[in-house]
């Protein structure tokens, strides 16, 4: 008779801090620097090493969303 193994945990994959500057095409110091002022993806610690959850990562990325901008800065509509 066989053991009975856990189910996997119920997670998204998770990503290191490597991984995810390469997805963000950006610097582990640049995600350090984000996390110091608050606004880097929801992170976790294992011993030494950070992990994203892919889930988290992509909910951080629809928040900072481009969304056109058609107007110039004085408010009217710049014609590009």
């Amino acid at each position: 008779m066989s053991e009975k193994k856990e189910p996997p945990l119920d997670r998204t994959p998770m990503w290191t801090l490597d991984e995810l500057c390469a997805k963000l095409h950006t610097t582990p110091a640049t995600v350090h620097t984000w996390r110091k002022r608050g606004t880097a993806p929801k992170a976790y610690r294992i011993g030494r090493h950070l992990l994203f959850e892919e889930a988290d990562v992509r909910a951080w990325l629809e928040t900072r969303a481009a969304t056109p901008d058609h107007k110039s800065r004085s408010g009217t509509d710049s014609g590009w």
